[in-house]
């Protein structure tokens, strides 16, 4: 170890520990601090706790040439030693004293080429191992360079997506574009400052300037700025580069195309960040519906090391960072549904590959810590349609509750927050019910089909198969995604009703997270289910008035009935039989709505629409969409006769016995 920090006092180092006795340690609590940067050596201190993707974003930093030093226990004892951060996946409850994730990792790098050094075995040398000092030449970045350039120059308002794994220069380019654009005002644009610093100096050295110091924010007409202020001041600028867009919440990608559409958004899709899946299912998704000209390049050649650097190679295995989907073609009758436990994924590593990279295809936020947590978290029930013994879907359900009734109340007053058992936890506080603790659940953390498979109901037979096999040993199941209307309606078709809406959006896709609980649940739902739909309703003209209307009628659709009144009916027809005004109509309307939201199923899309947006999300009608706006007093009038019309015919038909 000390021949090893004399080295690193003589060179660019990075060390990563939470040891206090080393004073230029770093543990650093979010990956954006460490990225963009190079180092000649590079030491992760397994002691302070192997953290997948801590460890996957030190080691993209490590230079040709360069040492990346993994400080560990012995690797016989690796899977059963007591890793510091193996509480991060431990809920409340929960032992163990073994990690198959440790044991795949010490199994992996016992037959790897790399250099083993041991206290009790001596050194393990490879007998050849050839890792080249010589970084690849600049002859891609320049092709990308020169593409991008002329675009940007014949298309000055369509955006550019520049991609690359790790080392292959993508900031290099960013900086050799603005190099280009001499005497325009460009902004560089990331998360942090450190991940722009090698932009800045392919960009100075490109002209001939002296590299800045990594606190200066400018140097001639580039600047950095980072995405909160950069949109909070909106400064007039001609190009805007984006670097690690894949680290930037997407919502906050959006408002920048909006304000900025010459823009270079550039980024690491293979790898670590949690929103590098959003940045490429959603960000590029409305990327291409809005700005359909586009141009997408990718940066295959390495320059930071050369091309099949050994490192790189390692770590991908170690991390299975670059493991793809294998697809097939539906064989819809060769389909069948089994449980499987990690051991066999520890046992086969090519079912393993094909698991995680069906997750990482299918869910915006997965990352390589993700594997960790499929692998050690004792919690885990792992469910798998197969063709052929190949995975099609897979469903990862997470086993929640039992809890001691003490601890239980306490998590109902919102007094004691213990590690795991989410759902059970917001549960139990929506009313203070503290069964939904006391009671084991199962909460389906990730459901993923392949694409070639979707739309064949494999998804929804697997869940419903997941629930079969756990009947007897949960008393309620429940998942939580990010609220869309078709995955609303996916879940409510399975009989799951939503109980909660969150308060706040994800800051990767922009959605409120949505909770939902089975039906058949052995607790009663019944309060949670109106209580729900009170809060709902409260907040749908402030909180969510921006939500889509397809998800507002989606939420409509579960919420419980009531029986309309004597009263209510004599209004409804009064008002049919005259030439009522909209102050008259639509509190009366909005009323009925909400104690028969069912009533919506059967409107026509426009009075759907306009049920949503004017009576319960309170849009003014001229700042509807263009297809719905009201411009005048008598198309407002119109249009709430016409409302009124059709829910005038929805009740009568149901109130009429012929």
């Amino acid at each position: 170890m000390r021949c090893f920090l004399q080295l690193a006092q003589s060179a660019e180092q990075l060390i990563l520990s939470d040891d206090a006795s080393w004073p230029e340690a770093l543990w650093p609590q979010h990956l954006h601090q460490i990225l963009g940067q190079e180092f000649e050596f590079v030491l992760y201190d397994g002691y302070s706790g192997i953290i997948p993707n801590k460890l996957a974003a030190c080691t993209g930093t490590v230079k040709a040439g360069g040492l990346l030093v993994l400080l560990l226990p012995e690797l016989s004892a690796l899977s059963t030693w007591c890793d510091p951060a193996l509480a991060r996946w431990l809920s409340e409850g929960e032992q163990t004293h073994k990690s198959p994730f440790l044991a795949r990792l010490a199994h992996h790098l016992q037959r790897q080429q790399c250099w083993l050094f041991s206290e009790q075995g001596g050194p393990k040398l490879p007998t050849t191992y050839s890792a080249s000092c010589q970084t690849q030449n600049l002859t891609s970045q320049s092709q990308a360079v020169s593409q991008i350039v002329t675009h940007l120059q014949q298309h000055p308002n369509t955006p550019v997506l520049l991609s690359a794994d790790r080392g292959r220069g993508k900031s290099a380019a960013l900086g050799l574009i603005a190099a280009q654009f001499a005497g325009k005002n460009i902004v560089l644009c990331a998360q942090q400052r450190r991940a722009v610093q090698n932009g800045f100096i392919h960009f100075c050295n490109a002209l001939g300037l002296t590299p800045p110091e990594i606190n200066k924010n400018q140097v001639s007409t580039l600047s950095y700025i980072p995405p909160d202020i950069l949109l909070a001041t909106q400064p007039a600028i001609d190009i805007l580069l984006v670097d690690e867009a894949a680290a930037i919440p997407v919502p906050l990608l959006k408002q920048l195309l909006a304000r900025y559409p010459r823009v270079i958004f550039a980024s690491t899709l293979v790898g670590y960040e949690g929103n590098g899946r959003g940045y490429t299912l959603r960000f590029q998704d409305d990327l291409k519906s809005k700005h359909p000209d586009y141009l997408d390049l990718h940066l295959a050649e390495p320059i930071r090391y050369a091309q099949g650097d050994p490192l790189e190679q390692h770590m991908r295995q170690l991390l299975a960072l670059d493991c793809q989907y294998a697809t097939l073609s539906p064989q819809l009758d060769k389909i069948s549904y089994l449980s499987v436990d990690n051991n066999v994924l520890i046992e086969n590593e090519a079912l393993l590959e094909q698991v995680f990279a069906l997750l990482v295809l299918a869910h915006y936020q997965t990352s390589v810590n993700d594997l960790r947590q499929l692998l050690d978290s004792p919690s885990n029930r792992l469910f798998i349609a197969f063709q052929n013994n190949h995975p099609v879907a897979v469903c990862l359900v997470n086993l929640e509750g039992a809890l001691d009734g003490d601890l239980a109340a306490h998590i109902a007053l919102g007094t004691r927050r213990p590690a795991g058992h989410l759902m059970a936890q917001q549960l139990s506080q929506l009313m203070g019910n503290s069964k939904f603790c006391t009671h084991r659940g199962a909460r389906i953390a990730r459901i993923a089909v392949a694409p070639s498979h979707q739309k064949y109901g494999i998804g929804s037979a697997l869940i419903r198969f997941s629930m079969h096999q756990l009947a007897d040993k949960v008393s309620y199941f429940g998942s939580s995604f990010g609220a869309q209307a078709n995955l609303l309606d996916f879940w409510q078709n399975l009989g799951f009703k939503p109980l909660k809406l969150g308060f706040k959006q994800d800051k990767a896709s922009g959605e409120f997270a949505v909770l939902v609980v089975h039906k058949d649940s052995q607790i009663d739902i019944k309060l949670e289910l109106s209580t729900f739909a009170e809060q709902l309703y409260f907040a749908l003209s402030e909180l969510y008035a921006q939500l889509p209307w397809q998800l507002v009628r989606s939420f409509l659709c579960s919420a419980p009935n009531k029986d309309l009144s004597e009263s209510q009916l004599k209004q409804l027809a009064y008002l049919k039989s005259k030439l009522a005004n909209e102050q008259q109509i639509a509190p009366f309307v909005e009323q009925l709505i909400k104690t028969q939201p069912s009533i919506i199923n059967s409107l026509s899309k426009i009075a759907q629409q306009y049920v949503i947006l004017l009576l319960l999300q309170r849009h003014q009608p001229k700042e509807l969409p263009q297809e719905l706006r009201l411009q005048s007093k008598k198309q407002v009038q119109q249009a709430y006769q016409s409302l009124l019309s059709e829910v005038y015919a929805e009740i009568i038909s149901k109130s009429d016995p012929h």
